[in-house]
């Protein structure tokens, strides 16, 4: 009981924004390796200057190291620094050492707006993040203006329907890739014939809802769907009626601190059904708020989870947790990734030069990554494959990797 009280108590702390560092560019400077080689947006530059060299190659990170989820800016920082370490020890890229440059961008729009327009300055070469889709929409216009290439783990179908912007190259499966997987597996794999669906009324869980949708009703699937904000702390009505329908499987869109809230009031309230989840609960930050318990029947699919058995994702887990003494997960994988595939372009292109490499980017073919292979499409959307994952004792337990899209 004691422990399911602590666990609550961090759910309902996540919920709240945390103010400081936000909206003046300033970060939080304790969370990272005091030992990387990372430039950040720190009260004690306020000029925003940096004393980069000319032969070093200077990547901007969009991270939340403030707001309602600092671990993911934590891990995003993690794993893009650990590329850049091992990168400069074989030498670099074209010779020249690459260097990152991190800007809170507070998990909101108006502070990612802020970070963006301080990374902008810096005369960066490329820049990777922001995670969440609402931020993502919120910048990709600076940098479309800004010229610089942008690689982010948004996932929102509106980064390619509503916008085509050349500059952003997206380096997770969308929705429209791993809802439609949920979809699926909910109702040929598992069998399931009553889906209901609760998701968050952003634009993350409304993009999949209507790839789940669309995928339901051309099988004549019946659903129920209930929706919430982002930042509530008690979904008691939804989960009632989901229960009072009658569905036999939740499909569960939404965020981190959502996550775990529902993962409660599912459990308490006696919606006993499986459940499958967005990405969101195969991070430990999520599922290690939630009793073992209240996860029993979930399932989820992801990018990425450290019990793949995969040879690149062991080193992988290995080598990150020599470093850090922590185990990685999807933002530490994405970010990772997101630095090999910038190598890999500058390389190619034999320059920085942006045109240049967009060029590459856009030519980026079967790149071995930690959460697949990056194969750039069309719409510069360079994963196409998902996991299925089962919770057991609360961890994400690798199911089977399943490719969605050539």
């Amino acid at each position: 009981m004691l422990k399911r009280k602590f666990a609550l108590m961090l759910i309902l702390g996540i919920l709240i924004p945390v103010i400081a560092g936000c909206g003046n560019g300033t970060t939080n400077t304790s969370v990272t390796d005091p030992n990387s080689s990372v430039q950040y947006d720190t009260p004690s530059d306020p000029s925003g200057e940096t004393s980069v060299s000319e032969d070093t190659i200077l990547i901007g990170v969009s991270a939340s190291i403030t707001g309602n989820a600092p671990m993911n800016g934590l891990r995003t920082q993690q794993g893009a620094q650990m590329a850049v370490d091992e990168i400069n020890e074989a030498g670099g890229a074209l010779g020249r050492q690459l260097e990152l440059y991190v800007a809170d961008d507070g998990g909101a729009q108006d502070t990612a707006i802020n970070a963006v327009n301080l990374i902008i300055s810096q005369d960066v070469t490329a820049m990777i993040g922001p995670n969440l889709s609402g931020m993502a929409l919120a910048v990709e216009g600076l940098i479309a203006d800004a010229k610089i290439p942008m690689l982010t783990g948004a996932t929102s179908p509106k980064l390619v329907t509503a916008i085509d912007n050349e500059y952003l190259f997206r380096i997770r499966a969308a929705d429209t890739v791993q809802a439609k997987l949920a979809a699926v597996y909910a109702t040929e794999n598992l069998g399931y014939k009553k889906i209901g669906l609760f998701t968050n009324s952003n634009d993350y869980g409304t993009g999949a809802l209507n790839v789940i949708t669309q995928y339901l009703d051309s099988k004549d699937i019946e659903y129920v769907t209930e929706a919430h904000n982002t930042g509530d702390t008690d979904m008691t009505s939804q989960v009632l009626k989901l229960k009072d329908a009658g569905v036999d499987c939740v499909i569960v869109w939404t965020d981190d601190a959502e996550t775990a809230l529902c993962a409660r009031q599912f459990y308490d309230l006696g919606l006993d059904v499986p459940v499958i989840g967005s990405p969101s609960i195969s991070n430990a930050q999520v599922s290690d708020l939630c009793q073992p318990e209240w996860l029993e029947s979930w399932y989820c699919v992801t990018d990425f989870t450290s019990s793949n058995t995969s040879d690149y994702v062991v080193k992988f887990v290995e080598d990150f947790q020599e470093k850090y003494d922590e185990t990685p997960e999807l933002y530490a994988a994405t970010y990772y990734g997101a630095i090999y595939i910038l190598k890999d372009a500058i390389e190619r292109a034999g320059t920085t030069d942006s045109g240049a490499l967009m060029a590459a980017l856009n030519e980026t073919d079967n790149l071995q990554g930690i959460v697949g292979k990056y194969k750039s499409n069309a719409m510069r959307e360079m994963v196409h494959e998902g996991i299925i994952c089962k919770l057991e004792n609360g961890t994400a337990v690798f199911l089977e990797s399943v490719k969605v899209e050539d």
